[in-house]
């Protein structure tokens, strides 16, 4: 979810949309279109290994799009996972690609009509049993604007298969795969809430299991991802991932111990707001879909930055 990129990851009613299954198996970001017997007509879906991509078919590099999500998903999984192979998709994720404001509002909803992108993920016993992105294509430049931060949402929606991220981890990841834009967007808002004295306590941030109010949101976007980008440049992004899962077991202070060593969380604390006055953070910087390489700025640099065009 981002106040600029609202997402929706929902558990519980399934979604159904109608399709003839493969058939053949595929390789890792093979694609091909075909159509699928929807509930009242004919559409033409661009197929991979991992995802159903309706609403494409008819543009001239439907299938180069096809294989950017691959490329994408693949990227994300080897920068947060490391080593760990984000297994094939099963369901697939099914993409809609909505060419209008008003077709993407009619099914994400109306008070959504403004965002860019959603994602959603239904459990149930233990398995995921959909996956669907709903984007806008509205305007050039969607697929930077929107998927890397969804599909952010969903690679970890597998890793932790249901269990629900801390907010501040799940959106300053996300936001780290956005534009550099609407990075530096989230950061000016930080300064402007440092500038009043209304950013949080860390220990209040990390222990939120839910947004804060309306006026609050523009801070806590900035904030999460101003101290995730601190603890991936400490160590990597896939041993952030690892003190996400420690902290599940063993609590944040054991957690920020063993793989950072910080003291406490005053500790972190501190070091935070000094990186925060020098503007200093670290980036993941996405040049291209399945591109997507880390960079460590200099103490001078600003931070801004993410996905860099398509």
């Amino acid at each position: 979810m981002d106040i600029r990129n609202f997402r929706s990851l929902l558990f519980g009613t399934s979604l159904f949309l109608a399709a003839t299954g493969c058939t053949r198996p595929m390789a890792a970001g093979e694609c091909r279109s075909r159509h699928s017997a929807a509930a009242r007509s004919q559409r033409s879906v661009v197929e991979t290994a991992n995802f159903r991509i309706y609403g494409i078919s008819r543009l001239p590099n439907a299938w180069e799009i096809g294989h950017d999500f691959e490329r994408l998903r693949s990227a994300l999984s080897r920068t947060w996972l490391g080593e760990r192979r984000l297994p094939d998709w099963s369901p697939k994720c099914d993409v809609v690609v909505h060419a209008t404001v008003a077709n993407y509002a009619r099914v994400v909803g109306q008070d959504q009509f403004a965002t860019l992108g959603s994602s959603r993920v239904d459990i149930a016993e233990g398995k995921i049993t959909l996956r669907r992105l709903d984007v806008r294509a509205d305007q050039a430049g969607w697929f930077a604007a929107a998927v890397p931060h969804e599909l952010t949402h969903m690679v970890m929606a597998d890793e932790f298969l249901g269990r629900q991220l801390p907010v501040w981890a799940d959106e300053g990841m996300a936001v780290l795969a956005d534009t550099r834009m609407k990075q530096s967007l989230h950061l000016r808002d930080l300064q402007v809430a440092r500038g009043k004295g209304r950013v949080f306590r860390l220990a209040q941030l990390v222990s939120e299991d839910c947004y804060p109010g309306a006026t609050q949101i523009p801070t806590f976007y900035g904030q999460s991802v101003s101290l995730v980008g601190l603890l991936v440049k400490r160590r990597s992004p896939s041993d952030f991932v690892r003190f996400l899962h420690l902290a599940e077991k063993e609590g944040c202070d054991a957690a920020l111990i063993e793989v950072y060593g910080f003291r406490d969380f005053a500790d972190l604390e501190r070091q935070w707001l000094t990186a925060a006055t020098a503007r200093s953070a670290h980036i993941v910087t996405v040049s291209a879909p399945g591109a997507l390489a880390v960079h460590r700025p200099s103490d001078r640099e600003s931070v801004t930055t993410g996905l860099v065009g398509r």
